[in-house]
């Protein structure tokens, strides 16, 4: 795997008055050429707190209204509250002079009760998983920068869109609360078991919990509700000590 730039990828410049110059890069695009929307996410999420002087997002919820495209762009940014425990902004991604996606997210620091009433799904250790990739993995993209571990019966089953999988970060980096938001969004949508045309997302919320402290990531994302052309998709990522990390929801277009 090749080194990890993922924080550099994500990096954009303050010029005043909330507006933060940045470059979309191609090295996280998807297998149909488009930067992927968790790439997206992550790097307006790390813009945002940075104008709001926070490194610590809790909730984000983000629009996509056309794909990115990459390049030169422009982060505009808006602080709606700054609080004690809670800080609040909206950020606009524009790429070409249009906005592709709006943002609306909070930060603060995670402090209090702690308590999990869920459980991590149940996978085999990494290293007794197969690398979907091990013979032809792609050489760019996002599937060139994240390494994945399937169980040996395989992530779902035609008619189960429901995939249960490992997931760590190339360069074996331990993820921070910014490449968590791209985990959520970082596999093939599972709808495709059932709808091989695929799907883009239109609209995605993230809950990010904690980070862990190794590198991979439990997951399993599953579709349950297909109604109208559009679909859910739910992620819940997982540490190796089987703490929840993040979860997510979000709603897909079919095509």
């Amino acid at each position: 795997m090749t080194e990890d730039l993922y924080p550099t990828d994500t990096a954009s410049t303050g010029r005043g008055d909330g507006v933060r110059d940045l470059t979309v890069t191609d090295r996280w695009n998807t297998p149909v050429g488009t930067p992927n929307g968790g790439y997206v996410l992550a790097t307006m999420l790390r813009g945002l707190g940075e104008e709001l002087g926070s490194d610590q997002p809790l909730v984000a919820a983000i629009s996509y209204l056309s794909p990115a495209r990459p390049g030169p762009a422009s982060l505009r940014t808006s602080t709606l509250k700054t609080g004690r425990r809670l800080s609040t902004g909206t950020a606009e991604l524009v790429c070409d002079e249009r906005v592709v996606a709006q943002l609306t997210a909070s930060y603060g620091e995670r402090s209090g009760t702690s308590m999990e009433l869920g459980a991590p799904p149940a996978l085999p250790d990494p290293q007794d998983c197969l690398d979907p990739f091990a013979e032809h993995r792609p050489d760019a993209g996002l599937m060139h920068r994240v390494e994945y571990r399937m169980p040996h019966q395989g992530a779902g089953g035609a008619g189960d869109p429901t995939y249960r999988l490992w997931q760590r970060m190339a360069g074996e980096r331990v993820p921070d609360l910014y490449a968590l938001a791209f985990l959520v969004d970082s596999c093939p949508p599972p709808v495709l078991e059932v709808s091989p045309g695929g799907s883009v997302t239109v609209q995605l919320t993230v809950h990010l919990h904690r980070v862990p402290v190794s590198p991979w990531v439990a997951t399993v994302v599953s579709t349950r509700h297909v109604a109208g052309g559009y679909h859910e998709e739910d992620c819940e990522l997982w540490d190796e000590d089987g703490n929840l990390l993040a979860q997510s929801r979000q709603l897909g277009i079919l095509l």
